[in-house]
């Protein structure tokens, strides 16, 4: 396999891009928040942005009808699912996650995940920060959970390197729009 083909490629190229400006990230909320709002309300889990990130806190701010959810990365072992306005403390990457005394939620009862990614493929590929966290969360998932993978059209490329253990996303949002990928929702 050349290094560019590798999963360290792609990733060393997105964060050698630059980070969503504002416009960029309002459309891209303004896309998320239409979808979800044309959807029955179901138990949704976002993350909070570290920085250089898309923030998606005011899409969690126009749909409060939507039970939010966010992720907490534990000293050890895989990530926790908690109401996402959970009391919170720093995590080590600066952004904030729920305190570990949280009420925690199953991921059987996610009902849509909006996962970030650092570069996704056409296809519903996605890389993120290298440590499979959110790939091991993904496959706890009910069968038929749509996954969404929310980014920038410049973030997106024709394919990005797969293992067996990463999960496809079933839809990608843009500031563009929408696009079903899957047989999902």
């Amino acid at each position: 396999m050349r290094h560019r083909d590798t999963k360290s490629f792609f990733r060393a190229e997105a964060r050698g891009r630059s980070a969503p400006d504002a416009g960029e990230s309002q459309r891209v909320c303004e896309q998320v928040t239409e979808w979800l709002g044309a959807r029955k309300p179901t138990p949704t889990l976002v993350w909070i942005a570290m920085s250089g990130e898309l923030d998606l806190s005011p899409v969690v701010e126009a749909l409060p009808q939507i039970e939010w959810l966010t992720t907490r990365t534990p000293s050890s072992g895989p990530l926790t699912v908690h109401p996402h306005h959970s009391r919170s403390e720093p995590h080590r990457f600066g952004f904030r996650q729920p305190v570990a005394a949280s009420p925690q939620i199953s991921p059987e009862d996610i009902g849509v995940v909006l996962a970030p990614g650092l570069v996704f493929d056409r296809r519903g590929g996605r890389l993120g920060w290298g440590k499979g966290y959110y790939d091991r969360l993904l496959a706890q998932l009910t069968p038929g959970v749509p996954r969404v993978g929310v980014t920038l059209e410049r973030l997106l490329v024709d394919r990005v390197p797969q293992e067996s253990h990463d999960i496809l996303m079933t839809h990608l949002i843009t500031e563009r729009g929408v696009r079903k990928l899957g047989s999902v929702g």
